[in-house]
């Protein structure tokens, strides 16, 4: 395949923020792809766009791409995606992409690849791994605080001449996530599950007043409610969910730990409490054994040897998640797989600006029995294109959300993949 064009634009993502869309033409067929972007951010991850801004991004990306229609360089497999990396790396050589940008690289490789997929007339995810059969199971988040919410303040009347200004720690939980697991015997058995349990927590919460109408960026329930109070309620709704469908539902949490860090403790505001390290595991165990969680994602900060404490104690039927710690970066993986960090990991192939590095990570786990989760942002477009990845790669699990386009994107996709397998 020969590009006949490449070209970017800005478009605006699930958050009203700017992101980058790249459509390419090959002859009569033409793809499109777009980037997300996370609002809690490792500091691992690449940076998603240029320091210079988000325009200088998109003008490298159509000069880049003027070079591969005027070169003539042809695609034609998923390994093909690393001409791009390596004209691109001419011009920046920083890890962590700081002047291009992870998600310009991200949404020229993702769209080519597309394209790629749309030349040989098949399905991407059948373009990429033909003899798949297998489906990730969804993980959904119902119920959400942290970052994901924008804290509301309240401003007083004026002392000494400056407004003062107060938070409401009621306002939010602290966990960022709370998700929902289902064990299904398909994708659509086990979609139609966490829908429903979205309709049971959000009827509990109403009744003890602990949501007030608004939605996280992911389009969770943005509930007032403390951590205890919300796992209380997802295990009542696991449990009628589990009576009326007959399918095991199994709860977890994102902590999003590096976002509750001062430096010096781990800073809880509702209810407020400052955790040492150490007091911080024996909180995250006191969870998971009061609660029976099956995931615990990010459960402490950006820290190898707290991860791998919590991975020594744990039983083994709970998953330990790592996102921050290792940023879909292979140097990372390899470092959490020799010192027992993790029991899975997320992949957010902008989170490390390529493609090809993430399906290194996800190759890299799966030969390490490590579980893999393909992940979407909390800033999404419409893009469905980690669902073909997710299947391709024989990820374990995807989290995608439960409600909103950006999230039925991803989650529609799935169930006509599993059409398109015969599963169904």
């Amino acid at each position: 395949m020969i590009l006949n064009e490449a070209r970017a634009r800005k478009i605006l993502d699930s958050r009203c923020e700017a992101t980058i869309e790249v459509s390419a033409v090959s002859g009569k067929y033409r793809a499109r792809a777009s980037a997300p972007s996370g609002k809690s951010r490792g500091k691992n991850e690449a940076e998603p766009f240029s320091q210079k801004g988000i325009d200088f991004s998109i003008s490298f990306l159509n000069m880049l791409g003027q070079k591969l229609v005027s070169e003539k360089i042809s695609f034609s497999k998923f390994g093909d995606l690393e001409k791009i990396e390596n004209i691109a790396r001419q011009f920046d050589k920083t890890k962590n992409w700081n002047i291009i940008g992870g998600n310009a690289i991200y949404a020229i490789e993702a769209a080519i690849l597309k394209l790629m997929a749309a030349c040989s007339k098949q399905e991407l995810w059948k373009f990429l791994n033909p003899n798949t059969r297998a489906l990730p199971m969804p993980v959904g988040n119902c119920i959400g605080g942290g970052m994901h919410v924008k804290q509301e303040t309240l401003k007083n009347q004026k002392v000494f001449g400056a407004p003062k200004t107060r938070e409401f720690s009621s306002e939010k939980a602290d966990i960022q996530e709370f998700l929902f697991i289902p064990q299904a015997s398909s994708f659509m058995n086990a979609y139609s599950a966490n829908l429903h349990a979205y309709k049971e927590a959000k009827k509990l919460l109403l009744e003890r007043k602990g949501w007030k109408g608004k939605l996280t960026d992911e389009n969770a329930l943005a509930s007032t409610l403390e951590t205890e109070q919300i796992l209380e309620i997802l295990n009542k709704v696991a449990r009628i969910v589990e009576e009326k469908m007959k399918i095991k539902m199994r709860i977890g949490i994102d902590m999003a730990a590096s976002t509750l860090w001062d430096g010096k403790t781990y800073s809880y505001k509702n209810p407020k409490k400052k955790l040492s390290e150490t007091e911080q595991e024996a909180h995250v165990f006191r969870l998971i054994e009061k609660y029976n969680l099956f995931y615990v994602e990010d459960p402490a900060k950006e820290n190898f040897s707290e991860f791998s404490e919590l991975m020594r104690k744990k039983r083994k039927d709970v998953m330990i998640v790592s996102d921050d710690l290792t940023a879909t970066h292979l140097e990372l993986a390899q470092k959490a797989v020799k010192e027992q960090s993790m029991s899975a990991v997320i992949i957010k192939p902008n989170q490390c600006g390529s493609l090809i590095e993430a399906k290194k990570v996800s190759d890299f786990a799966k030969k390490h029995n490590i579980l893999t989760i393909m992940s979407h942002r909390s800033g999404e477009t419409s893009d469905d294109l980690i669902a073909d990845l997710a299947v391709a790669w024989q990820a374990d699990f995807i989290k995608t959300g439960i409600l909103g386009k950006e999230r039925f994107a991803k989650l529609h996709r799935l169930l006509k993949i599993e059409r398109q397998m015969g599963r169904r």
